[in-house]
């Protein structure tokens, strides 16, 4: 990349002004196998009286493996419920009422299995002060209360984000790529004109091969070996920060 223009910076010929964030393991420091243990040992109380707690997680898991599948004709809430409410021979009233009283009591005590860095919040707001568009491109797989308590957690929340990936309006999941193609067609952008953040090297660095120039974050760096992308940058939050301070402002 070529530093020093004040419309943005370059790849190639193209000038990118957009820079996309992962959120969990990125943004908010976090062992996502962890999290996703608790979370499936909190949600599973919820529905003691719908089901014994081997068959609800086996019922979950599927829909949510059939969610992250969504070939992109229906949003990610929808592919997951078609599968889930059938599963669990519910009717979708009361399975949301039981999503969102989780959500609401429940779902904020998992902060404690979350981390915390000041440079998060210190590297959108550089990135935000150089006028650049910033969207959240957090693998949609919650509901937007989960993710907007995520944010709160990172310290994110506040910024002027153009777009939040959510399952509620999402029609794909990582590492597909009409997951960050349905991005670039919601921001009005070319993938040649984003910068993907993010720590997997398979589900944030497939952007690349659309276009996107990359960064991998390495503090929480998930690799599952195949298949194998290489990132354009790469270093730790702290040198994310220092990446970003040296961006050229966009106009």
């Amino acid at each position: 990349m070529k530093n020093g223009s004040p419309q943005g910076f370059h790849r190639g010929d193209q000038v990118i002004k957009t820079v996309l964030f992962d959120l969990d393991g990125t943004l908010l420091p976090v062992d996502f196998d962890v999290f996703l243990r608790r979370y499936f040992q909190a949600v599973t109380p919820y529905f003691k009286n719908m089901a014994e707690p081997a068959p609800f997680l086996k019922c979950l898991m599927f829909s949510t493996e059939e969610m992250v599948k969504n070939p992109g004709q229906y949003t990610n809430e929808e592919v997951f419920m078609t599968s889930f409410l059938p599963g669990m021979q519910q009717e979708k009233e009361t399975v949301y009422d039981l999503f969102n009283l989780f959500y609401e009591q429940e779902f904020p005590k998992l902060k404690q299995y979350a981390g915390y860095s000041h440079l998060a919040e210190q590297i959108v707001s550089r990135v935000v002060e150089k006028g650049y568009q910033i969207a959240l491109a957090t693998n949609p797989v919650f509901p937007r209360m989960a993710t907007e308590q995520r944010m709160i957690w990172a310290g994110v929340a506040h910024f002027p984000w153009a777009l939040v990936t959510t399952y509620e309006t999402s029609c794909g999941c990582k590492p597909h790529l009409h997951y960050f193609q349905e991005i670039c067609a919601k921001l009005g952008v070319a993938p040649e004109e984003c910068l993907m953040v993010g720590n997997d090297v398979q589900e944030d660095l497939v952007a690349g091969t659309m276009g996107m120039a990359t960064f991998l974050v390495t503090d929480c760096l998930i690799d599952r070996g195949e298949p194998g992308f290489q990132a354009d940058h790469m270093g730790s939050l702290e040198q994310l920060y220092h990446f970003v301070s040296n961006l050229p402002c966009v106009e």
